[in-house]
């Protein structure tokens, strides 16, 4: 027995129907839409994890230094952050602008250009193999430990002991700065100054007691009893 349906009805039926079919279709595109939201949240969050984990890994390049002096050099990349080791005795800061060098263990003078165990590789990154070549012995440029000679051309020099001897702190072309952000507030006793045209200020504090003068290609092996052991800050004019 057929069923009969009027106009209305047939047409109801058939609206219904394709409602059906366009939630279907609805459904599956919504479930299309959260599994892509899903995996670029899954994407995402892997992305996250790896940078957190380069940026880990290039911390722990900055403040962990290696060789015989690994324990003062990872202390000044920690109090100073920012700056790379370029061989067993030294640190270099913006760019080989500024340069940290310590005495070999047993030794009284931090050695002349960069020491031993050079860094190759991220020395000539940085333009400061000519630094390097001053404590070659092959290059025959060898400046000798503890004598004025032992800071290099361009820079100033301040040294923690005197007669040039101790660590040496050398710049090239920062103009002013404290000595406790390197590490040797208060620690100076004798400098060099191997820059042809500018003269430093060594003071006990900003604004404070002028200690010396520091003219160009000039040096003092010892900053006088009275001086000694005092620099907090220095300046050009």
């Amino acid at each position: 027995m057929g069923i009969s349906l009027r106009n209305d009805e047939a047409e109801s039926v058939t609206r219904h129907g394709e409602s059906l079919r366009s939630g279907g279709r609805g459904w599956m595109a919504r479930r299309r839409t959260m599994a892509a939201l899903v995996g670029m949240v899954v994407a995402l969050a892997a992305t996250s994890t790896g940078a957190r984990a380069v940026e880990s890994d290039a911390t722990d390049l900055t403040v962990s230094a290696s060789g015989p002096l690994a324990a003062e050099l990872t202390e000044a990349l920690e109090q100073l952050p920012g700056g790379v080791q370029v061989s067993d005795n030294a640190i270099a800061w913006d760019g080989g602008e500024i340069i940290a060098v310590w005495p070999d263990p047993g030794e009284e003078a931090a050695p002349a250009g960069l020491g031993d165990g050079v860094r190759e590789d991220v020395v000539a990154q940085l333009g400061l193999t000519d630094l390097a070549d001053l404590s070659d012995p092959e290059a025959g440029a060898v400046q000798p430990r503890g004598s004025a000679s032992s800071c290099p051309s361009g820079y100033y020099c301040f040294y923690t002991s005197t007669n040039f001897d101790g660590a040496r702190y050398q710049f090239s072309s920062t103009c002013s700065g404290y000595a406790s952000s390197y590490g040797f507030d208060n620690a100076t006793s004798s400098w060099v100054n191997r820059t042809s045209s500018r003269t430093l200020g060594a003071y006990d504090s900003q604004g404070g007691t002028r200690l010396w003068t520091m003219s160009p290609n000039a040096s003092s092996s010892y900053v006088g009893s009275a001086d000694d052991n005092r620099m907090s800050y220095w300046t050009c004019s």
